[in-house]
């Protein structure tokens, strides 16, 4: 089996999962997973710059499209 990050083990279950969008707040414990983000070419990236707007807009784009809303950001 080939080497996997931990990053891209996470992008590929949202992938598998049908997320086509997620927002986020990159920060230096992420930087995995925007990496893995910024190769998948199934999930479109929205960056934000606040905690609470990233949770607002994948709440309203779940609301708006019936689709996962996802988010993530560092702790």
């Amino acid at each position: 089996m080939p080497h996997m990050t931990g990053g891209e083990a996470i992008v590929r279950e949202l992938e598998l999962h049908g997320v086509d969008t997620l927002f986020g707040l990159p920060g230096a414990q992420i930087y995995g997973l925007f990496d893995a983000l910024a190769r998948s070419n199934a999930i479109r990236t929205i960056g934000a710059r606040h905690e609470q707007a990233c949770g607002y807009m994948a709440f309203r784009y779940a609301r708006a499209s019936g689709r996962l809303g996802v988010y993530s950001l560092f702790p």
